[in-house]
């Protein structure tokens, strides 16, 4: 059933907000803020996920740790998960079922005109679907393809993309793929290895990236409200790493400040989260594009001389002989990629065929977008930089929205001011613009976790770690690195701007700016956060939802501890949280705001959410968040010794605690409000990405990325490997009680075969829906 509700913006006070977020347990706030839409919702029927007063109509699925949301107690806990078993496959409520839509390997387009077909891609992330004009339920749908999870891709390749290559078998030519590394780009390094390899790697490197970017396909929704690919359907395109299939000429480009640097676009990759604009298009974001291209660039914009990127094949020794991640595939496409193309905001409108990246929203490993438009008023655009110490940003558009759904809305996004936030100890804050007037301030890396921050390297170029003594990461002091700034720019540091660290034209500093975003960010003072994974904002009363996936540091940076305490790594909340913020006044373009956690992660007994590593988020129609977890596929269902240096609570390997990566509803209202209730848990070694429900709030898009990323196939043929582990887990009730857990793990995976014998695993987009209302 297809309903309408409009609900006003609700006012929020300070004082409210506050105790809300000093309560420690969410909801307090919006219990007595969002009547409205309680009374609205009243005379509503249940949609398959909620019922008539939105609150979780379905038994929440098994899970490896106690929640607060899962119906048990302190005194079941333990002989209720004495024992428990971890599946390959996407587990469901009961009621539910999921359909496949496109898997891994599956050919689209006109049959009669083969030119015009491509394979659907690796890896799936961001899903978004947008109406086809005139043709009820129609739909484009896109879907992003983030990496290549190296061990099952090549295991895979040869039968789901008919492709046999080197490396599939762990070796290119003579030389084992896993522990290969060459830079590429050295003609004397290259010219050591014999024509063959280089070709054999050319050859890798080009069907891997022609396995990322984004497809987009027309699909049409069935009578059982799933969704089916009109497979030879001529609309449907793919854009990858370095061009496009069934694309127009001249169908890419780059607009805004930094578009006079490359006046190409060769294609795009590493696409991670996204969004659907009010007007029909899509925004696809570039995230980790720094493993597969050169991400440095010098002070006048220009790629930084010397520079290495190699390619390689990484990971420890496996059964398999194969490596665990492949980087730095751009330096083998031929000519190589240029770095300064990748890691932006890009804008794919389905009915054109065309991609745009907005070089005004920045370039930095963007996770998400998240759009506020509303007539009158600047068009709002909310992302996350996905790294340890990243950045919470806001682009706010020079000219003003007129109408949401009007098609020229697309120019707003190549002209406003690109801010940074800055969080306050105090539950406020501040965006900072990245303008070359902004001024300097001195950094801080002592109240970082990892006591060091990535800062502008002068006049060499690039980024340098500047920090305390006693931070491993540390290459400069502080008093030494103002001194080359000092230097470089001829000026007391008190008196420099970001201008003063551009050695170019000053028509041209902006996108040298915005191309080299997050260490300028660093200098102005914005905060290092805890990779915020993604950005939603609430359909109500707009407070903007923040999914940080992790509070740990490493050499890549980390967050700052006052935001941030749980970074000291002595509880089980290290593992992330949702925080929440709010424009003062409501104003999107307001450049002060305030802030709180809504959950934390960590054990029920730690007053944690029962969850770890929160990803992707996305609101019902009722207004509740659901969300997904991104834990580290690496330590997955790893062994767990409380009393072990490296698996206590606050240490890396203590997450494996968590089991698969799974979904959670978390309502925003009401009794329940803040408490995670768990929907689904993942298939092997994968993660559970793209959640989007459909217009009419009956089908729910999922990708499933990477199954059986960490060992491959499961049961694989001539690999000497276990199907099945069984590991003690050392956990705790929600009371606290110590007890031990007999875990049984599938190791590897076969998610989803398409039909009998075909064992490799496949990411894949499924829909979800409720069988008994099918």
């Amino acid at each position: 059933m297809t309903r309408s509700i409009s609900l006003p913006a609700l006012a929020i006070s300070r004082r409210s907000f506050l105790s809300y977020v000093g309560a420690g347990a969410a909801g307090l706030w919006l219990a007595r803020a969002m009547p409205t839409l309680a009374q609205a919702q009243t005379q509503c029927a249940a949609e398959p996920w909620v019922d008539a007063i939105g609150r979780p109509s379905f038994q929440p699925v098994a899970y490896p740790l106690p929640l607060a949301g899962d119906g048990g107690s302190a005194a079941t806990d333990a002989a209720r998960l004495a024992e428990f078993a971890i599946h390959d496959d996407l587990v469901l409520p009961e009621g539910f079922r999921y359909q496949i839509v496109a898997r891994w390997g599956d050919r689209f387009g006109p049959s009669l005109t083969p030119e015009r077909q491509f394979t659907f891609g690796y890896n799936c992330d961001f899903t978004g679907m947008v109406p086809i004009a005139d043709s009820p339920d129609e739909f484009f749908l896109l879907v992003n393809h983030e990496y290549i999870s190296a061990r099952p891709w090549l295991q895979g390749v040869e039968s789901t993309l008919g492709k046999r290559m080197s490396g599939s078998d762990g070796s290119i030519g003579d030389m084992p793929l896993l522990g290969l590394s060459v830079n590429l780009r050295d003609e004397q390094a290259a010219a050591q290895l014999s024509p063959q390899i280089r070709e054999d790697i050319g050859a890798l490197c080009k069907a891997a990236m022609e396995d990322l970017g984004v497809s987009v396909l027309r699909v049409k929704r069935l009578p059982d409200r799933t969704l089916e690919v009109i497979v030879n359907s001529p609309d449907h395109f793919r854009i990858h790493g370095f061009g496009g299939i069934n694309l127009p000429d001249k169908a890419m480009g780059p607009t805004g400040p930094a578009a006079r640097f490359f006046e190409t676009v060769r294609g795009t990759f590493s696409n991670c989260s996204g969004a659907v604009t009010p007007w029909g298009t899509f925004l696809t974001c570039e995230e980790n594009f720094q493993d597969q291209v050169p991400e440095f660039i010098a002070p006048d914009g220009s790629p930084l001389p010397g520079d290495k990127k190699f390619f390689a094949g990484l990971g420890e020794k496996h059964p398999t002989n194969l490596p665990f991640e492949l980087e730095g595939l751009g330096t083998g496409i031929t000519p190589p990629m240029d770095g300064r193309q990748y890691g932006w905001v890009c804008e794919v409108d389905p009915g054109k065929r065309s991609l745009k990246k907005h070089t005004s929203l920045g370039r930095f490993r963007h996770e998400n977008v998240a759009l506020r438009a509303e007539a009158g008023k600047p068009l709002v655009a909310y992302m996350g930089d996905d790294r340890r110490g990243g950045h919470v940003w806001k682009f706010v558009s020079n000219k003003l929205v007129t109408d949401p759904a009007d098609p020229n809305n697309t120019q707003l996004l190549e002209d406003g001011t690109l801010y940074a936030a800055k969080f306050d100890a105090a539950f406020t804050g501040q965006w900072l613009p990245l303008l070359p007037t902004t001024q300097l301030a001195r950094p801080q890396p002592g109240h970082l976790a990892s006591g060091h921050l990535w800062l502008p390297h002068r006049p060499t170029g690039g980024h340098i770690a500047v920090g305390t003594p006693s931070s491993k990461s540390t290459e400069i002091s502080v008093k030494r690195w103002i001194k080359s700034i000092e230097a470089f720019a001829n000026a007391p540091y008190d008196q420099l701007t970001l201008r003063s660290l551009v050695d170019h034209a000053d028509d041209d500093a902006q996108g040298v700016l915005l191309m080299d975003a997050y260490v300028m960010a660093n200098a102005i003072g914005a905060t290092p956060t805890a990779r915020p994974e993604d950005i939603e904002i609430h359909p109500v009363d707009h407070s903007v939802y923040v999914a940080f996936t992790d509070s740990t540091g490493s050499g890549d940076g980390s967050p700052d501890i006052r935001i941030f305490p749980d970074s000291a790594g002595v509880n089980s909340r290290q593992y992330g949280a949702i925080y929440r913020f709010i424009e003062d006044n409501d104003d999107p373009a307001a450049t002060t705001f305030t802030w709180g956690k809504f959950v934390s992660s960590g054990e029920a007994h730690d007053k944690g959410g029962g969850f770890a590593c929160a990803d992707n988020l996305v609101f019902d129609r009722e207004a509740n968040l659901w969300m997904v977890c991104d834990i580290s596929t690496v330590t997955h269902n790893h062994l767990v010794d409380r009393e072990n240096d490296k698996t206590k609570p606050g240490e890396k390997n203590f997450v494996g605690i968590f089991g698969n990566n799974a979904m959670f509803c978390i309502p925003t209202r009401g009794a329940g409000a803040g408490v995670p209730v768990c929907f689904a848990t993942g298939p092997m070694e994968c993660e559970i990405t793209g959640p989007t429900f459909s217009a009419d709030g009956q089908s729910l898009l999922l990708a499933i990325q990477h199954p059986g990323e960490m060992n491959g196939t499961r049961d694989m043929p001539g690999v000497a490997q276990p199907t099945d582990v069984v590991r003690t887990m050392h956990l705790m009730t929600r009371g606290g009680e110590a007890f031990t857990q007999s875990r049984t793990v599938p190791i590897g995976s076969n998610f989803a075969s398409p039909k009998p014998g075909d064992i490799y695993p496949r990411p894949s987009v499924v829909c979800v829906v409720r069988s008994e209302r099918s």
